[in-house]
């Protein structure tokens, strides 16, 4: 029965009966359950990669729908994690899959990517990406970056011994210097194909063959792709002196804007204090509070609350950071 789904690959030589038999015993886990998450999870389920992990911090928007293929309308205002692990066992009943509903942060990082055959980077931040970096590098598991916004993308394998994400980047760029989907928006052919081309690079990864060296800089629009060869930084502060500085928190954020929303998350310093159930009879005094799938939601005139265990809240109807923490105050407390 295997045989016959896989059959088309098989026949494959760059994957062959041996290829598709590293592949069922491979874990991948993806970073990110957006556009290119949900692209790259439907290509790793669908060939048969044995156990894949999907977090995601984040519920599905309307908006998301223009790009994120795994959801449908009736999907709005669920976590997308979970969603994305109902859609993906209807798919293939053979691959053990999880989707974990979290943000993404020094404190969890390495647990998420532990046992790992490789990850898949598909965050809308290069925070992420640097923690994910650190984390990969540390644990010698290999990893691919990828990104896609407008009409370009980028992706990197990052193996063991060879040039990490900050051998290219070495620094955060400051607020505002990179484009985002809120600020440029974004054409939704270009996350499949990003995704399709990260997918394969870790495709050689679990094979145990050797991805691209190369950082490869594409323009869908334009039909136009390029490769920059990438070298190993010797003074790199992350692969060669090993200095893993956002695993140990010193450049966490406490609130930021979220890619393609009109809304702002906020993480509390503290976890949430008598849980989900006592925060929705307080607010069911102020508005219309329901609680489902992990997560509530509350909405009163012009505040749209979504709250999530630990404490972590997506205000909606805002971008600006400040007037979020405010009603996070009145709402949640501080």
């Amino acid at each position: 029965m295997k045989e016959n789904r896989y059959s088309r690959q098989i026949l494959l030589p760059e994957i062959g009966p041996g290829g598709q038999k590293k592949l069922e015993k491979s874990r991948a886990v993806v970073i990110g359950c957006g556009a290119l998450g949900t692209n790259a999870l439907s290509f790793l389920v669908r060939a048969g990669v044995g156990q894949v992990l999907v977090a995601d911090r984040d519920i599905v928007d309307l908006s998301n729908l223009q790009r994120q293929t795994l959801f449908s309308e009736r999907d709005v205002g669920r976590p997308k994690a979970k969603v994305a692990e109902e859609i993906l066992k209807e798919i293939n009943s053979d691959v053990e899959i999880e989707g974990r509903v979290v943000d993404i942060s020094f404190a969890n990082i390495e647990k998420l990517v532990k046992g790992a055959t490789v990850v898949l980077d598909a965050t809308d931040n290069m925070d992420t990406r640097f923690l994910v970096n650190d984390a990969c590098v540390k644990h010698t598991i290999p990893w691919v970056y990828a990104g896609a916004v407008g009409v370009t993308g980028m992706l990197m394998p990052v193996v063991p011994k060879g040039p990490c994400l900050r051998c290219v980047f070495p620094a955060l760029p400051q607020p505002g210097q990179l484009p985002t989907c809120d600020t440029v928006g974004i054409v939704n052919t270009l996350p499949a194909l990003v995704a399709s081309l990260e997918v394969t690079e870790a495709f050689k990864i679990m094979q145990g063959k050797e991805p691209m060296k190369e950082l490869m800089v594409l323009d869908v629009w334009l039909g136009e792709f390029q490769k920059i060869n990438v070298k190993k930084n010797p003074a790199c502060q992350t692969c060669a002196k090993r200095d893993f500085k956002y695993l140990d928190a010193r450049e966490r954020k406490f609130a930021a804007s979220l890619c393609g929303r009109n809304a702002v998350q906020i993480v509390p310093a503290r976890e949430l204090q008598g849980g989900l159930s006592d925060l929705r009879k307080q607010l069911s005094r102020l508005g219309d509070a329901k609680l489902a799938d992990g997560v509530l939601r509350f909405s009163s005139r012009d505040v749209d609350l979504t709250v999530f265990a630990d404490g972590r809240t997506i205000v909606a109807g805002t971008t600006d950071i400040a007037k979020a923490k405010t009603v996070f105050s009145k709402y949640i407390g501080d």
